[in-house]
């Protein structure tokens, strides 16, 4: 039975308590503690939070899933099912979702993507390139590149202390560990092979994208939002301008401006913090900037493979894989795929500013743009976040080689 306390410090709403009970019901948990698990999800309990878990676009199944750990799925999927409600779609936002998602850049998928970074033998900074150096530094922000010398550690240590042999897992990571293979990407280019990718070089790159891409992102960011709030203090009525501005997304375009609106503010800032953000992206890959990216984004790819073995946890003593990545200290929230994939989209919009026409194609683009950046955690980017044990390891060496 579910309860509540008598005197909560923040009290639910009768409606967030109405909706949320069938839930907690299901999975055997208090509206309470079921709330505090879906906070990261949807923020604060109320109306807009039942909203956004009414519409699975919005709160996926893999999200809930993910907060929900030791419920058995057939559990999890019945209690999903009370959350949902039938949403109906006006043909305008079918139509706004569409166009949303022609303008943008698509992100690619991870076999067209290693297929890219190989294809044609002649590396240069394109959309691949981009795509691994986010992908490499969200994983190194994780610790994600720290998995596999952790695992082969805890492995041979639980094995140790058990007094049996270790498993044959344990000799496939010391394999990646002393022997990494980059054939896959980098065949086409004579002379470059696992032993050019050092952790120094990793590391170095790693630095410049702390510098330079990531604030570079949030300074466009910035322009955008201070180009939106100059629009919207134009407007008699805030309203209208959201009003205008999903228009234009749709593909309604502009025209003539509704009483109390002003015409849009001049792009031009905008354009120019694009073209900053291209050239910090040239800063960024300098040097062997490009191969090494390709390469910790492939180093990332083959982890994200060995943790789908189901074995794992047992191998080092934890009762499941939540368990095992919270003992190695691998802070992967249920928000990280979603956060990798707006921000690659992001990045690459902005790469794309430049062979954007003037006039209501610009204005449908920064206004996607802008409903893309509003759903990214940009506090979760961590700018100055304490580099970790691999990582100030490598900066040693480099500063004495």
């Amino acid at each position: 039975m579910t309860t509540h306390p008598e005197n909560p410090a923040s009290p639910l709403s009768e409606a967030w308590v109405a909706y949320i009970t069938p839930f907690a019901d299901t999975v055997g948990k208090s509206v309470e503690e079921v709330t505090a698990l879906l906070q990261p999800i949807v923020g604060t309990p109320g109306d807009q939070a039942i909203a956004l878990l009414k519409d699975a676009s919005m709160a996926s199944d893999a999200d809930i899933k993910g907060v929900l750990t030791g419920v058995p799925t057939a559990v999890v999927n019945k209690a999903i099912k009370s959350l949902r409600e039938a949403v109906t779609v006006s043909p305008s936002a079918a139509a706004m979702a569409l166009n949303v998602g022609d303008i943008l850049p698509s992100v690619p998928g991870d076999e067209s993507w290693l297929s890219a970074l190989r294809a044609g033998g002649v590396l240069k900074i394109d959309q691949s390139t981009v795509i691994s150096a986010i992908r490499a530094a969200l994983a190194h922000r994780v610790n994600l590149f720290e998995i596999p010398e952790m695992l082969a550690r805890r492995m041979e240590q639980f094995a140790d202390e058990n007094a049996e042999p270790v498993p044959e897992e344990f000799f496939k990571l010391r394999k990646q560990l002393t022997r990494r293979s980059y054939a896959d990407i980098f065949e086409a280019i004579e002379g470059l092979d696992g032993t050019f990718v050092t952790d120094a070089r990793k590391n170095q790159l790693l630095g410049r994208i702390d510098a330079n891409l990531w604030p570079s992102i949030v300074s466009f960011q910035t322009q955008l939002k201070a180009w939106v709030d100059s629009w919207q203090q134009g407007a008699a009525n805030p309203a209208m301008l959201m009003n205008a501005v999903m228009a234009v997304v749709g593909g309604g375009g502009v025209g003539a401006m509704p009483p109390g609106m002003m015409a849009p503010p001049d792009t031009g800032t905008l354009r120019d913090q694009a073209e900053a953000f291209n050239d910090e992206i040239n800063k960024v890959f300098a040097g062997t900037g490009i191969q090494i990216a390709s390469a910790l984004a492939f180093d990332a790819s083959r982890i994200k493979q060995i943790l789908e073995n189901q074995r794992l946890p047992a191998l080092i003593g934890a009762a499941n894989r939540d368990q095992m990545l919270r003992q190695m200290g691998v802070e992967v929230s249920a928000t990280y795929p979603r956060l990798e994939a707006n921000l690659i989209k992001y990045a690459l919009a902005i790469m794309k500013v430049k062979d954007v026409a003037a006039g209501n194609e610009e204005l449908q683009y920064f206004g996607s743009l802008y409903m893309l950046g509003s759903q990214i955690p940009w506090d979760q980017l961590g700018m100055g976040k304490r580099a970790t044990r691999l990582s100030q390891d490598a900066d040693r060496r480099l500063r004495t080689a």
